[in-house]
């Protein structure tokens, strides 16, 4: 569905007319009303229209706007015409109720607006909200239950949960880039002060890495939240409770259906919980040490560049920049400084992309298919009927697990290839319930002589002995 078939045409036409300020100033109070009445008469709009806007009704011109001159006369009168204005553009609509009155209505879609734009304007103190720490509560809450319920709608909820995690911290590596681009403008040792301090350490240090450190922290329940996801992907009749439980919520239309999207799903939350601090927390640390380096440099550049050569140099360059009379200077300065045009500098900045060159159509190359070897064939399935078969890797594991019934990676003598082959096959083949032993994936991985494996731990079931 394309945009304008949601929205009117001229929705924002008013945020582009020279009394924007004005119109801007009044969507907040039309948010305000819709937020303080479920039932919003027209009166009620007009009379917070005034009281809030008065001063700046009478500054307003109106310029080419399409005020009548009774209108335009008094502060009613101009609170008036904001009214008509904003719903001839689309902003709300308007109803007649059963008292004769007039009342307003706030669409959908300029519920959602109104709202956004509330809050880019509001400057009051924020926090990131508790992804990890919600994700986790929930389905250990549920883990502890009986109820399958519990347990299914846990598992969309820390699918939601990671999601909107995800999106918070794309949002915080954007800021700190935003706030490179703020630093570059500041000339002023305060202001530099200023948006490092106040803007920067409130609005993303304080807001949201700091509880993403502390209180939120990824590495404190990365592994309980994969071990609970875990548990129920291998246990099919919980998976089987499960998809059922979603069927009756209509998460799905077979139970096939609910049973893929449950796996997909708990897949897709392990997956993001394994990568999410290579991926974007690590990422950010750098953008934030980055950040943090070229904001001391800057202010030690500002605050001596009255005192030495690289403040004087510093100060010559800047004036070269923002004169664009001086390219005769810039053209003699060239050869002796090398200067290039750079907004700022990072590990890329000097790194160009190799472009390459037009591609032309080549004659087809034809790929001669082999037939294959019939002899390495059979000795190939021969190999794993024997030597790797089912009941050669039962062997294996139950070498490992001894009298004890339970084993860790340490435990399983990483000596050479087969060995390790032995180990993958057996993560592989413990997921099947006629398995006699259970593989539970711990946190980190495990080498020896060369071989690297995750940390595991290998129980064997009760009666499978």
């Amino acid at each position: 569905m394309k945009l304008f078939e949601i929205i009117p045409n001229e929705l924002f036409s008013i945020l582009a007319s020279p009394n924007r300020g004005l119109y801007a100033d009044a969507l907040d109070v039309l948010y305000e009303a819709y937020q303080e009445n479920l039932k919003i008469p027209e009166d009620t709009l007009y009379s917070m229209l005034r009281s809030k806007l008065e001063q700046q009704l009478a500054d307003a011109t109106f310029e080419e706007e399409d005020i009548d001159e009774d209108e335009l006369r008094d502060i009613s009168g101009r609170a008036r015409f904001l009214i008509r204005k904003l719903h001839s553009k689309g902003w709300f609509e308007k109803e007649r109720g059963e008292d004769f009155e007039e009342y307003i209505t706030v669409p959908g879609y300029s519920s959602r607006l109104l709202e956004l734009f509330h809050q880019l304007r509001d400057d009051s103190p924020i926090r990131g909200y508790s992804h990890v720490f919600g994700t986790y509560s929930a389905l250990k809450v549920a883990d502890e239950g009986s109820s399958v319920y519990d347990k299914m709608a846990a598992i969309y909820s820390a699918y939601e949960n990671t999601q909107a995690l995800i999106k918070l911290l794309q949002m915080v590596y954007h800021n700190v880039k935003h706030f490179f681009q703020i630093q570059i403008k500041l000339q002023e040792v305060n202001a530099v002060l200023a948006s490092h301090f106040d803007d920067f350490g409130q609005k993303v240090v304080e807001a949201y890495i700091r509880p993403l450190k502390i209180k939120d922290s990824v590495p404190k329940y990365r592994v309980p939240i994969q071990t609970i996801l875990t548990n129920w992907m291998e246990d099919d009749t919980m998976l089987l409770a499960l998809s059922n439980a979603a069927l009756q919520d209509r998460r799905g239309t077979t139970l096939e259906q609910c049973r893929t999207d449950l796996l997909q799903k708990i897949f897709w939350v392990k997956d993001r919980y394994d990568s999410i601090e290579h991926d974007y927390l690590d990422e950010i640390d750098r953008q934030v040490r980055r950040y943090t380096r070229a904001t001391t440099q800057k202010l030690e550049n500002l605050t001596n560049r009255d005192y030495n050569v690289r403040g004087n140099l510093n100060y010559l360059l800047r004036a070269l920049g923002q004169n664009h009379r001086a390219s005769e200077l810039v053209d003699q300065i060239q050869p002796v400084f090398q200067l290039y045009e750079q907004s700022f500098l990072s590990e890329k900045s000097l790194w160009h992309r190799k472009r390459p060159g037009k591609r032309t159509k080549a004659a087809p190359v034809l790929i001669e298919e082999t037939e294959m070897d019939a002899a390495a064939a059979a000795q190939a399935m021969e190999l794993l009927r024997t030597e790797y078969s089912r009941s050669a890797i039962a062997a294996y594991v139950e070498e490992w697990l001894g009298d004890d019934g339970i084993c860790y990676s340490k435990d399983m003598r990483l000596t050479d290839d087969k060995a390790y082959i032995m180990s993958m096959l057996a993560v592989l083949t413990g997921s099947d319930p006629s398995a006699a032993y259970r593989i539970h994936e711990l946190a980190g991985t495990f080498t020896e002589n060369g071989y690297t494996i995750p940390q595991l731990q290998i129980m064997r079931k009760e009666g499978k002995k």
